[in-house]
């Protein structure tokens, strides 16, 4: 009997069981992430927002593949510049199993905060932009937890997981056989004590015979990147591009210090054109234009350059930004961002150049500089007096260490483009925890400091506009005490903090609690420092031979004390922090840091002032204002000098004649204080 013969509900029963066995029993369609996410992707967020075009980003096309579950690889690796796609592709991976593939699952980033993010700005939203996924996913809060942000819920009972790679607990669930690990130089070194985070997600996908892991990230230091290991242990592909004039296939290269890659013309001063950027064939010599490169990328191959590693199992793949899509990052604008991490290397700051580095070549840096050379400052040291500000300075900034019997303070000046001069160095005996008044208290002593003017080259009077000072160590109340007092006077609480990639000078907290739980009425702001970050930046500028833009000044009368040693105390060194592996400026124990602490502090001070939004006009404004290129009729004589202290000044509060405070030069009369008045700015501090 045939089914046209069976009974109406017969006939649909049939039609249904058939349905259920295709929907439920059938074997998924072997379909990679790359067909799947041409058919069905929708991007929600983004310049690129609407249907999936792998036309637009070709070289994602292997990488998907590749990720696909039915490729031999267990491992696939990007080591990606910023803003090519790389978190596209584990996406599309997972979204491409929750449709066609449902298992466990699980996607992880660097922190829970980052997880959390993650799974309700970026996942849910891309789900809910994507038709075929409706239905498919729990979007709606449930009390079963199936639509938390932590595991969201899809088909077959099945979830996809939302872990952070600094908790050990939101790695320990469910066996796995897919994820993915985002971002991986950006996790720790251990969590949680329980060894390596990208350890723990292996050992839960053990069991799995067909088990895929996507490693991604960008790179960051040379020998203890997670990225560049891993990539180093796959077969390395890159992604060979053919020349439009000659057809030859090669890998796009920054062309700095080559005859090809990208090039781009220089104007007379030796400064970037960026608009005259192009590319150089390596192998014809032809020049390539930027419109070219939609061409080029469609007919890319990626090339392994260590094919069968990890017995056939590891992919990798490496992607620079040259090969950001048109209309993304321009050669021009990658020049741009070179050539001003070039000026700022000049002046000591390291730091966006190896952003650069990092982020848009996707090269690890290598740190070479260990600190800075106590005798190369020695034999370069220049004779001008302690407690005289030089011609070329504007500016005046104390930082201030706090010991348990003394304060040491240092006076730094400084001119166009952060360069800056070691003025003066005051160590002020005495218990800091007295009151300031108090016979004995150092306090007393820097306040008399802080207050007296210092001669400029120019024969004008400079006062101190701001000082930081240290509140750590075992005199933090008294600090706080004393800031309090004086913060009407840009005097400021600071507080170091050795954390990689800080601001050198952070916002500000209000604690208004003192030791004895008491409530203050006028609460102290504490400003956060960057310690390392300023070290990096300060440590770089001192190494520098030539004077200018960043060049630190240091006088020939403090040779024969140790303050070149406490200037270049800490060295660069590799420490493991909160379980992650990373370099940090180190002390060495028994080694003083007074003077690199104060050349800190004060360069602190400087930016509280604002001077790295200084520009030409706000430093001509205050060159007119100290130092007029027209004489002067109520300035002091051209000829005259300040008094040269011996070096290494001591100050106490003894009572011995050789410790008194040298009396204070008259002040302006009020004629010259009306002039100054006049010519004084409003948003500009008060010399």
């Amino acid at each position: 009997m045939s089914a046209r013969d069976l009974p109406t509900d017969e006939v649909r029963a049939a039609e249904l069981l058939a349905r259920l066995m295709d929907k439920f029993l059938a074997p998924p369609p072997r379909v990679d992430p790359a067909q799947w996410a041409a058919e069905h992707r929708y991007i929600a967020k983004g310049s690129e927002r609407g249907r999936w075009r792998n036309e637009r980003t070709p070289y994602l096309v292997e990488p998907m593949q590749c990720a696909g579950a039915y490729t031999a690889y267990e491992r696939v690796v990007l080591m990606f510049a910023t803003q090519l796609g790389k978190t596209e592709v584990l996406y599309n991976s997972t979204m491409q199993r929750i449709h066609t593939d449902p298992q466990d699952m699980m996607m992880v980033q660097p922190t829970l905060q980052d997880a959390q993010d993650h799974s309700g700005q970026r996942f849910l939203p891309t789900v809910q932009q994507t038709p075929v996924l409706h239905g498919l996913v729990a979007t709606s809060r449930s009390r079963d937890e199936s639509s938390s942000w932590r595991a969201r819920g899809i088909q077959g009972g099945f979830a996809v997981f939302f872990g952070g790679a600094n908790s050990a607990s939101s790695l320990a669930s469910k066996p796995l056989g897919f994820a993915v690990a985002d971002e991986v130089d950006k996790w720790p070194g251990d969590v949680d004590n329980q060894g390596p985070p990208l350890a723990l997600l292996e050992e839960r996908m053990s069991n799995f015979s067909r088990r895929k892991l996507i490693i991604a990230s960008t790179p960051t230091l040379k020998g203890l990147s997670v990225i560049e290991s891993e990539y180093l242990l796959s077969d390395q592909r890159r992604y060979h591009v053919p020349c439009p004039h000659c057809g030859e296939r090669q890998v796009l290269e920054w062309g700095a210090g080559k005859q090809y890659g990208l090039q781009w013309l220089k104007t007379p001063a030796g400064n970037a054109r960026p608009e005259t950027a192009v590319y150089i064939c390596k192998a014809c010599g032809a020049t390539i234009q930027e419109h070219h490169k939609t061409d080029m990328l469609a007919g890319g191959l990626w090339i392994p350059q260590n094919p069968g590693a990890g017995r056939g199992k590891r992919a990798g793949f490496h992607l620079n930004k040259l090969y950001s899509p048109l209309g993304w990052r321009s050669w021009a604008s990658l020049v741009e961002k070179w050539d001003a991490a070039q000026a700022d290397k000049k002046t000591g700051n390291s730091g966006p150049l190896k952003e650069f580095i990092n982020s848009s070549l996707a090269e690890t840096w290598a740190e070479t500089g260990t600190g800075a050379d106590a005798q190369v400052l020695r034999r370069r040291a220049e004779d001008y007096p302690l407690g005289q500000v030089p011609r070329h300075a504007y500016m005046l900034t104390m930082g201030v260490d706090t010991q348990p019997d003394r304060l040491e303070a240092r006076i730094y000046a400084f001119g166009r483009g952060e360069e800056s001069w070691l003025v003066d160095r005051h160590i002020i005996y005495g218990d800091p925890n007295l009151e300031e008044g108090t016979d004995g208290s150092p306090w007393t002593r820097l306040t008399e400091l802080r207050r007296t003017p210092l001669l400029h080259a120019s024969g004008a009077q400079m006062l101190i506009e701001a000082t930081a000072v240290d509140t750590g160590g075992h005199n933090t109340h008294a600090v706080y005490a004393y800031c309090r007092n004086h913060a009407h006077a840009h005097v400021l609480a600071i507080k170091g903090a050795s954390v990689y990639g800080k601001p050198v000078l952070g916002r500000p907290s209000i604690l208004d609690i003192n030791w004895r739980g008491k409530t203050i009425p006028r609460g102290v702001k504490v400003w956060q420092i960057g310690t390392d970050t300023a070290k990096h930046l300060l440590y770089g500028r001192m190494r520098l031979t030539q004077a200018g833009p960043g060049f630190v000044h240091v006088p020939k009368a403090l040779a024969e004390t140790d303050e070149f040693e406490q200037m270049t105390a800490a060295k660069l060194m590799p420490v493991v922090v909160q379980g992650k592996h990373s370099m940090r400026w180190i002390t060495p124990q028994g080694k003083r840091e007074e003077g690199g602490d104060g050349m800190v502090y004060a360069y602190a001070a400087a930016c509280y002032l604002g001077i790295q939004t200084f520009r030409e006009g706000t430093w001509a404004r205050r060159e007119q204002r100290i130092a007029p290129r027209e004489p002067d009729l109520f300035a002091l004589p051209s000829g005259q000098t300040g008094q040269v202290r011996p070096a290494g000044d001591v100050s106490a509060n003894d009572g011995a004649a050789a410790d008194k405070p040298a009396a204070k030069p008259a002040q302006p009369s009020y004629l010259q204080q009306q002039i100054a008045a006049r010519r004084r700015r409003p948003s500009e501090p008060s010399l």
